[in-house]
């Protein structure tokens, strides 16, 4: 009986259909939790601002009302605010967009006076070579770290927790505010000086039922 022989088949390498390769899941991004106070909160810290003095009664009001950050409180100068049109000029820093923007006024509410605020302020500054509206004791441009340090020591005097306890919080209060009082992503954006949307996005985050809820409520005005 004739031996069988083994017959070899060579195979090109094109013609082997390659593996897909095997993708990994994406990490899911997980949004850092934005702190900042409520309105109780807010009215209780500027309360202890102003008795703590007119200085940081105007500086914390100023970065609440217009979203500011630290560095920005310091770089404000006098000849920003226009008390005539009671409009101020925000310069914003790290990329964000500069804005002119009316100054605050709540009807009834002496404590979220701007205007107000600013000129007793301005009236006790001591004058110096240079136009920052909020200098120290003597009579330098205020630094950033005096900033944290004066928001965080009046912080702490009321019992606000660790984490309201830092003056960028008082950029995310402006934001949550106008998003509570419904207002759109697009005035957030304008009023925050954000270049990005995504950085209005994090703070605009609605549930299903809020999307809903709103589309019935723009359906029922335009029919």
């Amino acid at each position: 009986m004739a031996s069988a022989k083994a017959i070899l088949f060579t195979v090109p390498p094109q013609a082997i259909p390659p593996q897909k390769a095997q993708t990994k899941p994406r990490p899911r991004q997980v949004r850092a939790r934005i702190s900042y106070m409520d309105s109780a909160q807010l009215e209780t810290f500027l309360r202890a601002a102003k008795q703590h003095g007119s200085r940081e009664h105007a500086m914390f009001l100023f970065a609440v009302a217009h979203g500011a950050r630290a560095s920005e409180i310091c770089n404000l100068r006098i000849s920003d605010i226009n008390f005539k049109s009671e409009q101020i000029h925000v310069a914003r820093l790290k990329g964000s967009l500069d804005s002119t923007q009316n100054l605050l006024r709540v009807k009834g509410s002496s404590l979220f006076n701007e205007a107000a605020t600013l000129r007793a302020w301005l009236d006790v500054r001591k004058a110096d070579a240079e136009d920052y509206v909020f200098n120290s004791q003597k009579s330098t441009r205020l630094s950033r770290i005096t900033v944290y340090k004066l928001f965080r020591a009046i912080a702490r005097a009321v019992g606000l927790p660790e984490a309201l306890q830092h003056p960028h919080v008082l950029k995310h209060t402006a934001a949550m505010l106008m998003v509570r009082a419904g207002a759109n992503a697009f005035l957030i954006r304008q009023h925050l000086g954000h270049r990005s949307f995504d950085s209005t996005l994090a703070y605009v985050n609605p549930s299903d039922s809020d999307a809903s809820a709103a589309a019935a409520k723009a359906f029922s005005v335009a029919f």
